[in-house]
């Protein structure tokens, strides 16, 4: 999926430019569903997701989301910059009892491999749910195939190995490849698809409803004072980030031998950059 392909909600202006705001961006997500008047937004597209996957495993135990909701998000907790650490984006809870706990990751490769992590917060969310259910969503921009197989949708359960039966506790994590859902013909399509950036005015009228709240939040968001600061520290530090670990496989290329040109095309360093590594290294093994 290239960016010619997708389309943006909006920019919001920063200090270092203009910031293309998509649908799963993840501050963007947490300022949407801090406020109560978008969570039926929220019931609606996570029950598109629920219904598709039921569409293609009916006796699976995962329902739809009927009850009296409440949501809590990370926007509260991202206004703390002095606070570094991080829960889920978003829980729902249903009825004051059941828990599902939603995940928009937009990227494949993590610090932590989105397989560990999504079984941590698995642990996490069972151990806080007293018996409850405690049901965990992924909605994955970039396909990880070490849960998803190939496969639109996949939920875990326990289960005994030896005899197959499921354990009491009902609660799954559940991936779904946003990517292979939005190149369906369904209303959970098309969700996928505007999720993505792929599809600006969708047809089915559900997700008409939520692509409108998406909008209206936008134009919140980036007058949002608040917002902007926390938006314009996640860039900086990002920034900073990526560029320190794309250093460090330059780096580790270039001990190897990599052709600088490839170095470029892996890393999207500059030339110049990994050539003054590429001296640097050299300089003090010889024979590099």
């Amino acid at each position: 999926m290239t960016p010619k392909e997708t389309a943006p909600l909006g920019y919001v202006e920063l200090a270092n430019g203009s910031k293309a705001i998509y649908p799963m961006n993840d501050i963007f997500l947490n300022f949407t569903f801090e406020d109560a008047e978008h969570w039926e937004s929220l019931r609606l597209a996570i029950n598109l997701l629920i219904v598709a996957f039921k569409q293609k495993k009916p006796d699976a135990k995962i329902k739809i989301i009927e009850g009296t909701i409440k949501v809590r998000t990370q926007f509260r907790h991202l206004l703390d910059t002095q606070n570094t650490t991080r829960d889920q984006d978003i829980k729902l809870t249903e009825d004051e009892t059941e828990s599902t706990y939603i995940e928009f990751q937009n990227r494949a490769r993590a610090d932590i491999p989105i397989e560990i992590r999504s079984v941590v917060y698995f642990g996490l969310g069972i151990g806080h749910s007293k018996g409850n259910l405690a049901n965990q969503i992924w909605l994955l921009a970039e396909d990880v195939d070490s849960v998803l197989h190939g496969k639109t949708f996949t939920r875990y359960i326990l289960k005994d190995e030896i005899t197959g039966n499921e354990h009491p506790a009902a609660s799954g994590i559940m991936y779904v490849s946003l990517t292979n859902l939005s190149q369906e013909e369904s209303p959970a399509g098309e969700l996928a698809g505007f999720l993505l950036g792929k599809v600006s005015n969708p047809k089915d009228e559900v997700v008409t409803r939520i692509s409108k709240t998406f909008n209206s939040s936008f134009d919140a968001f980036k007058s949002d004072k608040e917002a902007v600061n926390v938006l314009s520290l996640a860039e900086r530090y990002r920034s900073q980030a990526e560029y320190d670990k794309a250093i460090e496989i330059a780096k580790k290329m270039l001990m190897r031998n990599t052709p600088v040109e490839i170095v470029v095309e892996d890393t999207a360093l500059d030339g110049a950059t990994v050539n003054q590594l590429r001296e640097e290294i050299s300089s003090l093994c010889p024979q590099v």
